[in-house]
Formats: structure tokens, C-alpha cells, sequence
């Protein structure tokens, strides 16, 4: 019967900017006509962040059409390369300016974590103007408005995340999005206007 106060983790939105997406493309020196899907995480084959279904969903996608970057702690190429698509892989990335080009050099971020409680990414990827493919068992659906910026899937399937890929890919092309549309979506979660939520809590503890 008491009351709860809940408040989302963090991100510092001065970080990442909205870069147009052939400069992003430039800067990390990849050409590709192809749609870019991107997939990133501190351990990217963890089985929490959904790489046993995103691996099945790789197989079925349409090799000519998308080009894969992935980042993070990603240990074994060799599976990617018996898919047969092509892919970069940025390792680990510390320079939060290249991290910032490199969602923006993306045409769609998939974040299919089947246990995910607020992983950054996402709202990073929102941040620097990039739509998202989800689950909607995380916390990412909860803020994902289904096909107005992202899709949400409602079951587990690999045939079902390749579907909200198509259909973002097919329907929410960059150009579509006025400056900053995305963006807005997790302007809330800017770290000041979180910080102020933890001060005014304990101002208010303290009266």
C-alpha cells in the first residue's frame, strides 16, 4: 500500500547527435547500397540478448538486400560467415563518437533480447534517429510505438523478427522521419532530467 516510484536508467543525449546517415557511412568507411541492420550489445551472443534467434533470423533474410554491423565483444565470425551475409564487425567500441556514427550509419537497429530489463542501446540508437525491431516482452516495447518508429513482435519466432525487419526496412526509411522525431521519443531518459527526478525525491523525503 505505499507508494512506488519508478525511474528509468540513463542515457547523456549530448552524446549522440543526429548524424546524416552517408556521412556516418563515410566516417566508418563502409559502401553499401544495401540496408543496413545493426546488432549490438556488451556480449552480443548472449543468450539473454537474443543471438540464438537473431542467428536464425539472419539465415532466412534476403542476403542481397542487408549488410550486418555488429559491435560488442563478438567472438566468432565464422558463424556469420556460413550465413552468407555480408557483415563488419566493430568489436568493443569505446569512442562514444564512433558509436554515434555508427548508429546513425544504420537503417534499423534489432534489439531482440527475450530478458532485458533498460538496455541502453536502444535508446541510443532512438537518439541518434535510428527505428528499432523488438520484442515485446522488454522494457524496449514499452516505449517503442508499434510501426511509427520501431516494430514490436509479440512472440519469440525467428520468422516473426524477420518480418518487423522487412517491414521496417520496407516502411521506415530515414528520409521518412522529420529531424529529431525519433529523438524525441527518449529525450526523457536525458540523464539531467533523470538526476532531477532522484533530487526532487529526496527533497521531498526530507520536507
Amino acid at each position: 500500500d505505499q507508494k512506488i516510484n519508478t525511474f528509468y536508467n540513463n542515457i547523456n543525449l549530448d552524446d549522440f547527435k543526429i548524424i546524416p546517415q552517408n556521412e556516418a557511412k563515410s566516417s566508418l568507411d563502409i559502401n553499401t547500397k544495401k540496408k543496413i541492420i545493426l546488432y549490438g550489445a556488451n556480449n552480443p551472443q548472449n543468450k539473454r540478448k537474443g543471438w540464438d534467434i537473431f542467428k536464425e533470423t539472419l539465415k532466412k533474410l534476403d542476403k542481397s538486400k542487408y549488410f550486418l554491423i555488429i559491435f560488442g565483444n563478438f567472438w566468432s565470425g565464422s558463424i556469420l560467415e556460413d550465413i552468407g551475409i555480408e557483415y563488419k564487425n566493430f568489436g568493443f567500441v569505446d569512442d562514444v563518437k564512433k558509436l554515434n556514427a555508427i548508429y546513425g550509419c544504420a537503417d534499423l537497429f534489432v534489439a531482440p533480447s527475450i530478458q532485458e530489463a533498460f538496455g541502453k542501446t536502444w535508446a541510443e540508437s532512438l537518439a541518434s534517429e535510428t527505428p528499432i525491431v523488438c520484442f515485446s516482452n522488454t522494457s524496449i516495447s514499452e516505449i517503442i510505438n508499434h510501426k511509427v518508429n520501431g516494430f514490436v513482435i509479440n512472440t519469440l519466432e525467428p520468422n516473426e523478427l524477420k518480418i518487423g525487419i522487412d517491414w521496417v526496412s520496407d516502411n521506415l526509411c530515414k528520409e521518412k522521419f522529420k529531424k529529431g522525431d525519433l529523438r524525441k521519443t527518449v529525450e526523457k531518459f536525458d540523464a539531467e532530467k533523470i538526476s532531477e527526478k532522484y533530487i526532487q525525491l529526496y527533497k521531498k523525503i526530507l520536507r
